[in-house]
């Protein structure tokens, strides 16, 4: 169970206005915490997760890690460039036009592999500040967030095509 008695009297008005502007502030926060955690490894949180997911997969099309994480191609091309220049991660090209497989080099794998104690301390410092209930909780209402958002897109983009044929 949450913290109740962790949780200010006012809400913000940024949440009364937006869970957009909340999440988005949320986010900002709880990554700030990473970073800084993971300051002397030299990676920021948004690059030990994009080199965690890489080594998970062994390889990943740009285009299906951008949809895999709801990050814009055009971030992810920065955000990757980054890591190539470090000599983090290696690119070729796939089967479709224009496709770019990208995989860890293993430079990659040892930054990964470096920082993971870094980011395992900064998960350890959330959770003790959250509570192991309210850790819990968290993850699965982010997840059903993400779900929902997801759905809601899909029904914007349903009623678009409807709109389309309709006329």
């Amino acid at each position: 169970m949450l913290n109740l008695n962790a949780v200010p009297e006012k809400v913000s008005s940024s949440v009364e206005q937006s869970p957009c502007a909340a999440l988005r502030a949320a986010s900002r926060a709880v990554t700030q915490l990473y970073d800084l955690v993971l300051a002397p490894t030299e990676l920021k949180a948004t690059q030990f997760v994009a080199l965690h997911a890489i080594d998970e997969a062994g390889e990943i099309a740009q285009c299906q890690f951008a949809r895999d994480h709801a990050v814009a191609v055009e971030t992810l091309s920065r955000r990757f460039s980054g890591l190539r220049r470090k000599g983090y991660l290696q690119v070729r090209r796939g089967d479709r036009h224009g496709e770019r497989i990208y995989s860890l080099t293993e430079q990659g794998r040892q930054a990964l592999q470096n920082a993971l104690p870094y980011w395992e301390r900064a998960e350890d410092r959330f959770r003790r500040a959250l509570g192991s209930d309210g850790w819990n909780t968290m993850l699965l209402l982010l997840d059903r967030i993400r779900v929902a958002a997801v759905r809601a897109e899909e029904m914007r983009t349903n009623n678009h095509a409807h709109e389309q044929s309709a006329s």
